[in-house]
């Protein structure tokens, strides 16, 4: 992190304050930890691994994105396959991402920004290391309630479905991780708990976006 140039954006806007406090103790981040398979070298020298409480900091930044995923639903603590994605979204994802990892990132364009990769995932298989890394746009460009869409997107292709037209889906009905973003920011927007007016606005602003600009078919709606 010592080589990261970051600017740390409005912690009201960006709903780090109002979710910051709520991932600030020892068990939440233990079973975070856990959940999603942090390792200590992937987080210290200044993304927050002695800090987990700096919401200025990646590594609380990336819990209070977790919280958001995983404790939004009105059904807590049912978390099933049967009803819908902001249901059993966190689970999905604690099961399929094998590791989260932080990273300064890069400054060229990518499928998600021109700021910078927000996020790469490369799949398991025999002799594979899976991971899921996360990058600079992903800390300081997105609100609380987007980098916990970016973690769905993200545990799609941890599952090993990928983007079929370059850096984006064909269509709706391909079923991809464009889909299951746009998803869970939907039924964030309509059912999302002990959030704010803000954060269910960036969602629905973030899925109208994908759904403009990240299908070769737009699927013919707007949330």
């Amino acid at each position: 992190m010592a080589s990261c140039t970051v600017t740390v954006p409005d912690l009201d806007a960006s709903g780090d304050n109002l979710y910051g406090p709520r991932i600030c103790s020892q068990d939440f981040v233990d079973w975070a930890w856990d959940a999603f398979d942090f390792d200590k070298g992937d987080w210290d020298g200044g993304f927050g691994y002695s800090s987990a409480c700096d919401n200025t900091l990646p590594l609380s930044r990336t819990m209070s994105a977790i919280w958001c995923l995983s404790f939004s639903s009105p059904n807590l603590p049912r978390e099933s396959y049967s009803s819908n994605i902001l249901e059993w979204g966190g689970r999905f994802a604690r099961n399929t991402i094998d590791e989260l990892d932080a990273r300064c990132g890069t400054s060229s364009c990518s499928p998600r920004s021109c700021s910078g990769t927000i996020a790469k995932t490369r799949s398991g298989g025999i002799f594979v290391d899976a991971w899921t890394r996360l990058y600079l746009p992903f800390f300081y460009n997105q609100g609380v309630s987007v980098r916990a869409s970016t973690l769905i997107h993200e545990a799609r292709h941890a599952d090993g479905k990928g983007h079929n037209r370059g850096d984006n889906d064909s269509s709706w009905e391909y079923n991809g991780a464009w889909r299951w973003e746009v998803a869970w920011l939907s039924w964030f927007v309509g059912e999302g708990q002990n959030t704010s007016t803000a954060m269910r606005e960036q969602a629905r602003q973030e899925a109208n976006n994908i759904l403009n600009t990240n299908f070769e078919t737009h699927p013919g709606f707007n949330i």
